[in-house]
C-alpha cells in the first residue's frame, strides 16, 4: 500500500495538471475590444497567444476527502458549497432577525504567496496557488467543515452546526489543521522540490477559535442582491488575528477554544520573540484590545504542538514514523474499542469526544506467525490524564506491565493469528487523556511505541 503522503502527492499533481485531463479555459493578453466570449464555447477568443490553465470550476472534486475521511472514521463525502452555512440559510434576505449559535472558525492563509508572481510564470502561479487553495478547501470539508469565503490567498471556514456537538466541532478543526501541517511538510514540500519550485517561498499559517452560543450571532448583511449570511463575534474575528500570530506552517489557538475543551499545555507551544539576544514570551493576542471599560482583555493564545499531536494522530502509519516519536512494527497493532452490550466498536485516536462512564478496551495485538521476536516481550501501558477534572492525584499512573513469554502464548487468538494483550479502562474526566503502549524485547530494544488519545466531554 502506498504511503499516505505519496498518495496525496498524486492527488496534488492531478489538481496541478488538471488541464491535461479536463476541459480548459484560456487566458489571452488583449484589450476589452480584442476578444469576445462565445456562448457555446469554454474558450475566450483572441488573436493573441493563449495560455491554457486549469479551471477551478471543472476540477475533479473530493479526491482528498476519499483519502482523509476513512482514516478518521468519517463516512460519505461532504459536498457543501461555498457561502452561507446550510444551518443558517433561513436568514437569507432577512434583516430583522438573527440567531445565536456557537461556531468554531478556521482562517488559513498562504504565506509569502505574493512574491510567487516575481519568480514564476503567472500561469504556473495560478496552478500552484489553486492547488494549495483546493487542498485547504477539501481538507476543511474532509472534517465536516464548511468553507465560508475565499479571501485572496486565504480560506475562511466554519466547523459545527445544529447536528454537531461543540467539542466535536473543535476537534474537527484541530484535526484539519494537523492534517494540513502533515500534508504540507510530508507531501507538498517534497512535491515542490521535485517540480523545481522553491518550497521556502510559500507556506501557510492557521488561526482557530471557538465562540459559544452567547458570543456568536448569525445574521444577514448587505442588500437583497448583494448580501451574505455570516457569523459575528469576538472569537470569529480572532481567528484571522490568531493566524497573523502563527509561525510559518503552524496553527494558533485562541483562549476560548483552549478553555472550552481544556486543551493541555503539554500539546501547546508558547510563541516567543528574540530581540538583542533577549527572548520573551508572547502569551496574548497583540495589539491587546480593551473592553468597554478600557481594560486590556489579555486574550490568551497558544500554538499547536504538532510534533506531539502527531503522535496521537491516525495519520501516522508504519511508513511515516519519521515525522513523530512513534515506533511501528508490521507485526504489532494497537487498538482501542468502545465496549457496550457485549459489542465492540473501534475508537479512532483523537477522532471524536466520548461521554463519561464509557467502557474502553486497549489492545496490543502481536502477530507471531512467520515472525521472530526475542522473547520474552514486555508490553507496557502508561496512562496520562491531562484534564483539570482529573486533578494531580489522577494525572499520571505507573505503567501496567504484561509479558509475552513465547509463541504459543495462551492468549493467542486463532481467528486473528495474534496474541492479544487487553487492558480495560473507562472514561471519567473531561479533556484529553492518552494511553501509551510499548513493546520491549528481551534485549531491551523498544520494537513498538504508539499513543492513543481519548477525548472526553
Amino acid at each position: 500500500m502506498n504511503k499516505f503522503p505519496d498518495t496525496f502527492q498524486s492527488v496534488f499533481q492531478n489538481i496541478y495538471d488538471n488541464t491535461a485531463r479536463n476541459n480548459r479555459f484560456a487566458i489571452a493578453t488583449a484589450t476589452a475590444t480584442d476578444f469576445a466570449l462565445e456562448s457555446d464555447s469554454q474558450l475566450l477568443k483572441s488573436d493573441s497567444n493563449q495560455i491554457a490553465i486549469p479551471s477551478s470550476n471543472i476540477q475533479e472534486q473530493y479526491q482528498l476527502q476519499h483519502l482523509i475521511r476513512p482514516i478518521f472514521g468519517k463516512k460519505g463525502i461532504n459536498k457543501s458549497v461555498i457561502g452561507t452555512h446550510p444551518d443558517f440559510i433561513q436568514l437569507e434576505a432577512i434583516y430583522d432577525q438573527a440567531i445565536r449559535h456557537y461556531i468554531c472558525t478556521i482562517f488559513i492563509d498562504l504565506k509569502s504567496s505574493t512574491r510567487l508572481a516575481l519568480l514564476y510564470d503567472l500561469s504556473d502561479v495560478v496552478r500552484l496557488k489553486n492547488a494549495f487553495i483546493t487542498t485547504c478547501i477539501d481538507t476543511v470539508r474532509a472534517f465536516d467543515g464548511h468553507v465560508h469565503r475565499l479571501m485572496g490567498d486565504a480560506v475562511m471556514g466554519f466547523f459545527g452546526g445544529g447536528s454537531v456537538t461543540k467539542e466535536d466541532a473543535i476537534i474537527d478543526a484541530i484535526n484539519c489543521a494537523t492534517t494540513l501541517h502533515f500534508l504540507f511538510n510530508n507531501a507538498i514540500i517534497p512535491w515542490m522540490n521535485k517540480e523545481g519550485y522553491d518550497s521556502t517561498e510559500i507556506g501557510f499559517r492557521i488561526g482557530l477559535d471557538f465562540g459559544d452560543d452567547d458570543n456568536v450571532l448569525w445574521a444577514s448583511y448587505g442588500y437583497d442582491s448583494v448580501s451574505e449570511i455570516t457569523a459575528t463575534g469576538l472569537q470569529v474575528d480572532m481567528a484571522s488575528k490568531l493566524q497573523g500570530h502563527a509561525r510559518e506552517n503552524q496553527a494558533m489557538l485562541g483562549q476560548t477554544l483552549l478553555d472550552y475543551i481544556d486543551w493541555p499545555e503539554e500539546y501547546s507551544l508558547k510563541k516567543t520573540e528574540t530581540l538583542y539576544s533577549l527572548t520573551k514570551e508572547i502569551n496574548y493576542v497583540e495589539p491587546n484590545i480593551t473592553d468597554k471599560n478600557g481594560i486590556p482583555i489579555n486574550y490568551k493564545m497558544r500554538m499547536l504542538n504538532f510534533r506531539k499531536l502527531l503522535n496521537l494522530s491516525p495519520l501516522i502509519s508504519e511508513q511515516e514514523q519519521q515525522v513523530a516519536d512513534n515506533i511501528k512494527h508490521y507485526g504489532i497493532r494497537y487498538d482501542c474499542h468502545i465496549v457496550y452490550d457485549g459489542k465492540k466498536d473501534r475508537y479512532i485516536s483523537m477522532s471524536k469526544f466520548l461521554q463519561k462512564h464509557i467502557s474502553l478496551t486497549f489492545t496490543i495485538n502481536v502477530r507471531t506467525h512467520g515472525l521472530r521476536y526475542h522473547f520474552p516481550l514486555k508490553v507496557t501501558f502508561t496512562k496520562t490524564n491531562f484534564g483539570k477534572e482529573a486533578g494531580k492525584e489522577a494525572r499520571e499512573f505507573e505503567p501496567i506491565i504484561r509479558e509475552i513469554t513465547q509463541n504459543n502464548d495462551p492468549r493467542w487468538n486463532p481467528a486473528t493469528s495474534m496474541i492479544e494483550i487487553p487492558l480495560n479502562e473507562a472514561t471519567l474526566y473531561r479533556g484529553l487523556h492518552t494511553m501509551k503502549a510499548e513493546v520491549i524485547d528481551s534485549n531491551g530494544n523498544t520494537i513498538f511505541k504508539d499513543w492513543i488519545g481519548v477525548l472526553i466531554v
